[in-house]
């Protein structure tokens, strides 16, 4: 089976990447991979006559993807040049070949989880199972070198997907009813066994829920005490239901006034190391500590650019902490890539290394 899809698309505008990614995922994870991506100019009606018909006559399934201004005479183009009617506002049909009209954002998205894989199963037979594997940080050598075995290991008997967004990394096995178990159980076993100090869920729960299950599996309250990341690492826990149960209180200490005041950070750790160091983020994390009403405390302060502080320090520099009254360990990260992604990267890593200091 071999599957193409085209894009329409305003050259002019912007491309949100991210928008096709999360749409083409939704057909990895269901199985069916893009042997083919194809990016037209949407006012080019005659480049994609000629794309259509080539990959009418390579492909099993077309994916054609459009605004929702253009969706309408893309699927009348379509059926014309393949000769058949659709059978919906978003399928046709013509002797094996089927072709999918998807809207480009979250509406194609529900359309192809909701209507297109599950025909495609129906269509050619297939039922999948999977095993989902969730990490933190893996190193990009590191990931290669695994899934380059894991698929070894699978003799094509299984599909190892990835998906990885500011270091949330989502490993999806897909196998079916053909592959033999023990076969399935070796590559999970050795994608975790690989990946261990990454690894915080053998399923598919989100990171933000998963170490609220634990803090309350734990009978931990928590608190966080955060400069550059802004609110985002207490935003993502409540965001989960139910997260007051855990997290006693969240504190943004954006000045280093609100730093000494709110959390006793010293005066000469600020003056001699400055707010981005290892030693302010012991001392914030050790704030929140010595007010006695946390279990545990996390902490981090850095600099998530587009530009350093007058100490000179690089952007997506970033300090860590999270501890109990017993001890308070601090981690240095040296983050790469724009504001937005520095701080979602710190904030999934900081959520990482509480899971580890709680699990």
């Amino acid at each position: 089976m071999k599957n193409a899809c085209i894009v329409l698309r305003n050259l002019r505008k912007h491309l949100y990447v991210s928008e096709l990614e999360d749409l083409f995922s939704v057909f990895s994870e269901g199985g069916f991979t893009l042997d083919k991506t194809v990016i037209l100019d949407e006012e080019n009606e005659h480049e994609f006559s000629q794309t259509f018909l080539e990959c009418k006559n390579f492909f099993d399934n077309i994916i054609l993807i459009s605004s929702k201004e253009k969706s309408a005479w893309v699927r009348s183009r379509a059926c014309e040049l393949a000769k058949c009617e659709p059978s919906s506002d978003n399928m046709a049909e013509s002797g094996q070949k089927t072709y999918f009209f998807l809207k480009a954002g979250k509406s194609g998205e529900n359309v192809a989880r909701q209507e297109c894989i599950p025909f495609l199963n129906e269509k050619f037979s297939l039922k999948y199972a999977k095993t989902v594997i969730r990490a933190i940080g893996v190193p990009y050598d590191r990931l290669s070198g695994v899934l380059k075995t894991a698929t070894e290991k699978g003799q094509g008997k299984l599909i190892v997907n990835e998906k990885e967004e500011f270091s949330d990394l989502c490993l999806t096995v897909l196998y079916d009813d053909a592959a033999p178990k023990m076969l399935v159980d070796d590559v999970v076993r050795f994608i975790a066994e690989e990946l261990n100090d990454y690894i915080y869920a053998v399923d598919d729960t989100p990171l933000n829920v998963r170490v609220l299950e634990i803090l309350r599996l734990r009978g931990l309250k928590l608190s966080v005490a955060e400069s550059f990341t802004g609110g985002g690492v207490a935003k993502s826990l409540i965001e989960v239901p139910g997260a007051s149960k855990s997290l006693f209180e969240g504190v943004v200490a954006y000045d280093n006034g609100a730093k000494q005041k709110r959390l006793g950070v010293s005066q000469f750790t600020l003056k001699r190391h400055g707010a981005v160091s290892d030693e302010t983020a012991y001392e914030m994390a050790a704030g929140l500590l010595a007010g006695g009403d946390c279990d545990i405390a996390l902490a981090t302060t850095g600099i998530a650019g587009p530009q350093s502080d007058n100490t000179n320090k690089p952007v997506g520099l970033c300090y860590i902490s999270v501890g109990t009254s017993e001890s308070v360990y601090v981690y240095k990260y040296q983050f790469n890539g724009d504001r937005e992604q520095i701080t979602k990267r710190a904030i999934n890593q900081a959520l990482f290394l509480l899971y580890k200091q709680i699990k």
